[in-house]
């Protein structure tokens, strides 16, 4: 899971690894792409500071 292994560069990334893998949240993670919702916010915010 590519998506999972970029968030091991961020601070959030020691409390993503800290939620049981059958949690909900991240079950559901595993099976949707999300990604879209950055496509569709990308104009939205400072590309430079989130």
């Amino acid at each position: 899971m590519l998506r999972h292994k970029l968030k091991q560069i961020s601070f959030h990334s020691s409390l993503y690894n800290k939620i049981p893998e059958n949690h909900i949240l991240k079950r559901i993670d595993s099976v949707v792409d999300f990604s879209f919702i950055n496509r569709l916010l990308e104009n939205s915010y400072c590309k430079e500071f989130g």
